[in-house]
């Protein structure tokens, strides 16, 4: 049997994301059981293996080959398939050379299917990237190393421990440059540094617009003058919002040049001699740094021809890394105009175009318009159908991730367009230099094609994670729908992006019939024509998705996007938070015939916001039913353009009703797919498997896959074959462990999920102490232990078999008795049987989350607030959290928006531990913050008093005194007794470790800080209002970000 028990892993970033690929791997490894749990498997007529290092044609278990010659092989057996083909992918690095091309030659045929997935346990990592070694000091002053790379090659990006690396760059004020029709000229001398630069030809001018994001080439600098490379320049700054005239002036940068190499995690590429120079991180070992340095445009190019196209092939449990698209490096730069399109080639322009068509466009740039490309994907997809994308991991590539049915200019096969049926389920994408997904082309193929056959349609995009995208080309979106029919964009969770969530539809309305007055008034249609059909656009459904945080860096965005017509279509359900005081739903130019229902949107700036004049098209938009807390909207059923407006909820008390409660709890990853978007377990968490299986963690959720055959012993029954996420030592007289059970697959009437208590976890079948609750797709909720101490579980008391998950469960140890119970709200638990004794149960004990398939075939687990508390401990959060103690320690982990209000501002999201009733009218709690995440500058740990910890943003009472890692510590208190936090009072300067104090004295309540836990600063002091005599007291945490973080606590005091 394959053991998988994970360690706790570093917090370093890259070895998170490395860490998060492995359990991502195996997830997608056991996903097509997984994933159609309880229905027929698909029969495998032939399974080939494939290794980094393998080598000849046997392509077997004991002989493993290469993957490129795995394909050969696929290609010899694949004309008449009887079944599927199974390529397993061996753990370990697989480094190209060169793209894999997927033709209609490694294709499934007979309506079975050619799958390429990693083995169990396995992390397959697909890359076109070398590793960097060897590394020495350049100059010790400033701390540059070196290495040596190679030559006849040149890149953009560099990933250093799964993080993308800054490339060398020097900030520029505008103002110091004057633009002419050349380049620029100096008009400050204090970039006189610039005439010295030893390779001022591999410099780029870069700049941040509204929504461009620009690159330029520079030919030369000299005496006060920067010389641009042609057509660059002047398409860099002919149109609109260009690199001289921005329409929001962000900033400039003049980049690749050593001598920028001033900031730590800034690298420079000397492609004359090979030499790769980089300043580390604080902390950073360059002797155990991993540093990939990408030489491919693109990886894997799936596509054939229309006559012929790739069809019946899935990708799962891979990760595909290590490209950068060098195009802008070339004579046309980049020239950004929107959402990863760009103008190539040499245009007429005006002979004043720097004053006449710099900015806001003209006539001539009009022309074209037409004619933009697209960015291509490092994963490319056209010309094929019955394409499937699961549980594989897009990170650390240096352009756009995935491209489905693009522009021909945008795929290394030549043919563009043409994708149908193609799916990407479960997928993450992160730390790349482009956005996540796009999805169809532009030019007049993709909306008018010429052949029905070019045609984007039946896109499936669901439960996928795109976060921290867009870094290098910020005027990308996390996934974009161009034009497509019947594309389905369904519970994605989007975040921390510079630019936009989701934006379906392109062209500005120029497309639809008839046209576009303004657009006509602007010249376009004497370069293109009038169309009098509609678009390939139609018939598209964005449903159910999470999208926050974004907009970090441009404007003019919002959570949705939309341009131009796109008959029956719906935008449904989403969740919609945190824009940065951009817009929630927004409909630009010529955005017609969307329907908007039930949506959430929180946080923004116009809720709904159409682009509309006289000129354009925009309206017939119907929005009802949706809920905000702004009624900040500029369309109405009277703005005569068709719309209709009804039944909007405002809430701005943030008591959300419970329609819009649910909208947002179900907004974003449905349970069934968590498992494949889950990173590995972090401290103080471990996992163990006594079968093949994965563990996963993000913040408060938790996910166990496996095979196992059960987990029962009695009736000459032995098995004892499980995954497990747990603390080890957590447990001893009167600790509860308790966790929502989120979901389970029905791989078996007996699968099982809950919670588990046991002297050692890790020993399968002979650990005694062992009890669980757990739900089963049919069989209720089972309370089970073992009555002898032999390690095997041999009684049970289960509840009616209507008990389903999602349901709570727990199990409390009081002394060496146990007792189980469960909850279907979370509140209210009901006991199953009564308490029972434990025989050899040790004084410690382990406790966490157990799953098991009862059955060959894998099958998942999705648990949420798991709490391990002892009492007078209870727990509470407000949000999916995790919250344990162990050995005097307590651990929070969780994301939260923050504990804050304002006037536009109700948040009240926290994770805790706490003593009810414990803080009477004279009391001093004391607590050490032992350590902190930096998930943000303003995410608070420390204590709180409230009523009620248990009624987030209701309770009175309240006050909080928390250390932040940015801002120093704050006292914050509720001066209007409703249930949120509006006042405070900060000393900066500190961040943990560091004790905190709160005295209260009747309804006053003071807060101090304290290096070493004797002498104490006073941070102010709060008048409580509506506060108990006796009041809850306990610790908190909120990240302040929707990235987790973990916050942990000792030597907690009431006096």
């Amino acid at each position: 049997m394959l053991s998988l028990r994970r360690t706790i892993p570093s917090h370093r970033p890259g070895l998170r994301i490395r860490a998060a690929a492995a359990a991502t791997a195996l997830v997608g490894a056991l996903l097509s059981a997984v994933a159609s749990a309880g229905t027929a498997q698909a029969a495998t007529m032939t399974t080939l293996y494939a290794a980094p290092n393998g080598t000849g044609t046997a392509c077997s278990v004991s002989q493993p080959c290469s993957i490129t010659q795995a394909q050969t092989s696929v290609r010899a057996v694949n004309a008449g398939m009887t079944g599927d083909i199974v390529v397993q992918l061996a753990d370990g690095t697989y480094r190209l050379s060169a793209p894999l091309a997927f033709s209609a030659a490694d294709s499934g045929t007979g309506g079975h299917t050619v799958i390429w997935k990693a083995a169990l346990g396995a992390h397959p990592v697909i890359t076109g990237a070398q590793r960097a070694t060897g590394w020495t000091l350049q100059d010790s002053a400033k701390n540059i190393w070196k290495a040596d790379v190679g030559t006849g090659f040149d890149t953009r990006q560099l990933y250093v421990d799964g993080v993308l690396a800054q490339r060398a760059r020097s900030t520029v004020n505008r103002s110091d440059l004057t633009v002419t029709t050349s380049g620029y000229t100096f008009t400050n001398s204090s970039l006189s540094y610039l005439n010295s630069l030893a390779n001022p030809g591999r410099t780029e001018i870069h700049g941040i617009g509204s929504w461009t994001d620009r690159y330029a080439p520079v030919s030369g600098i000299s005496n006060g003058t920067i010389t641009m490379t042609e057509p660059s320049w002047t398409n860099n700054t002919f149109g609109w919002d260009t690199l001289s005239h921005p329409l929001r002036v962000g900033p400039l940068y003049i980049e690749n040049a050593y001598e920028f190499l001033d900031t730590a995690g800034e690298w420079y590429l000397d492609t004359n001699t090979g030499t790769l120079y980089y300043k580390p991180l604080p902390g950073q070992s360059m002797s155990t740094a991993d540093v990939e340095v990408p030489k491919l445009d693109s990886l894997v190019d799936v596509g054939g021809s229309y006559a012929s196209p790739a069809t019946h092939i899935t990708f799962s449990g891979l990760q595909f890394s290590g490209t950068s698209w060098t195009g802008p490096s070339g004579s046309n730069g980049y020239s950004a105009q929107q959402t990863g399109t760009y103008l190539a080639g040499t245009w007429s322009v005006p002979s004043d175009w720097l004053t006449s068509c710099n900015g806001n466009g003209c006539k001539l740039f009009e022309a074209t318009r037409p004619h933009w490309n697209q960015m291509p994907a490092a994963v490319q997809v056209s010309a094929a159908d019955h394409i499937t994308f699961t549980g594989n991991r897009f990170a650390n590539l240096g352009q756009l991730a995935l491209g489905i049915g693009q522009d021909a200019n945008a795929h290394a096969t030549g043919v563009g367009l043409g994708a149908d049926t193609i799916t990407a389920t479960g997928n993450v994408f992160t730390q790349d230099a482009g956005g996540g997904i796009v999805v169809g082309g532009l030019q007049a193929d993709a909306h008018h094609p010429s052949d029905s056959r070019m045609t984007n349609k039946n896109i499936t995009l669901n439960d996928n994670v795109i976060h921290d995208v867009a870094i290098d080309y910020r005027d990308m979106t996390g996934l974009l729908v161009t034009y497509v029919n019947g594309a389905s964009v369904s519970h994605n969770e989007v975040y921390n992006l510079p630019y936009s969530g989701l934006a379906i539809g392109y062209g500005w309305g120029v497309n639809d019939p008839g046209g576009s007055p303004d657009y006509a008034n602007r010249g376009l249609y004497d370069y293109q024509p009038v169309y009098s059909t509609p678009t390939t656009a139609q018939n598209n459904t964005v449903t159910g998705n999470q999208i926050h945080d974004i907009m970090q860096q441009m404007a003019d965005g919002g959570c949705v996007y939309t341009l131009s017509a796109s008959p029956g279509s719906t935008i449904t359900g989403n969740y919609c938070h945190n824009t940065n005081n951009y817009y929630g739903l927004y409909h630009d130019e010529g955005s017609r015939n969307f329907t908007d229902t039930n949506n959430v949107v929180r946080y923004t700036n116009q809720w709904l916001f159409a682009h509309v004049s006289s000129t354009h098209n925009t309206g017939a938009l119907t929005a009802t039913d949706n809920w905000t807390n702004n009624d900040n909207a500029n369309i109405s059923s009277t703005d005569g353009h068709g719309d209709t407006v009804s039944g909007t909820v405002v809430v701005t008390d943030g008591n959300w009703p419970s329609g819009a409660q649910t909208v947002m709890n179900n907004a974003g990853i449905e349970p069934q797919y968590r498992p494949l978007t889950t990173g590995a377990v972090t401290g103080p968490y471990s996992a163990y498997s006594s079968t093949p299986a994965a563990t996963g963690q993000t913040g408060g959720f938790f996910t166990v896959t496996d095979a196992g055959t059960d987990i029962w012993g009695a009736g000459g029954q032995h098995d004892d074959t499980y995954g497990t996420v747990y603390q080890a030592g957590a447990a001893v007289n009167g600790t509860s462990v308790t966790a929502r059970v989120d979901n389970i697959d029905n791989t078996n009437a007996w699968a099982k999920a809950g919670v588990v208590l046991r002297n050692n976890l890790t020993g399968s079948g002979s650990s005694p102490g062992y009890a669980t609750v757990v739900v089963t797709p049919a069989n209720g909720v089972s309370f089970q232990w073992d009555s002898n101490g032999d390690g095997y579980l041999d009684q049970l008391t289960s509840t009616a078999t209507s008990v389903k998950a999602p349901v709570w469960v727990r199990l409390t140890r009081t002394a060496t008795q146990v007792s189980g119970y469960y909850s279907t709200d979370g509140s209210t638990f009901t006991q199953i049987g009564s308490a029972v004794t434990l025989p050899s149960m040790a004084a410690t004990q382990d406790a966490g989350v157990i799953h098991t398939a009862h059955s060959t075939t894998p099958g998942s687990a999705t648990f949420s607030k798991l709490q391990i508390v002892t009492s007078p401990w209870r727990a509470y959060s407000s949000i999916p959290a995790a919250v344990s103690q162990s050995q005097g320690v307590t651990s929070l982990t969780s994301a939260g928006i923050d504990t804050w209000e304002t006037t536009a501002l109700h948040d009240d999201e926290y994770s805790a531990a706490y003593q009810p009733a414990a803080a009477g009218t004279s009391s001093t709690v004391t607590v050490h913050v032992d350590s902190q995440d930096n998930t943000n500058a303003w995410g608070k740990a420390g204590l709180m008093l409230r009523n009620n910890i248990a009624a987030a943003g209701s309770s009175a009472g309240y006050a909080s005194l928390s250390v932040t890692p940015g801002n120093g510590v704050t006292l914050e208190w509720d001066s209007d007794s409703d249930g949120y936090v509006d006042k405070s009072t900060t000393k900066t300067g500190r961040s943990a470790p560091v004790w905190l104090r709160l005295v209260r004295s009747g309804t006053s309540v003071t807060g101090s800080y304290s290096v070493d836990g004797t002498t104490w600063t006073t941070v102010g002091t709060a008048t409580l209002t509506g506060a108990n005599s006796s009041l809850d007291a306990g610790t908190f945490f909120t990240a302040h970000a929707p990235t987790p973080g973990t916050a942990s606590f000792s030597q907690f005091s009431i006096s």
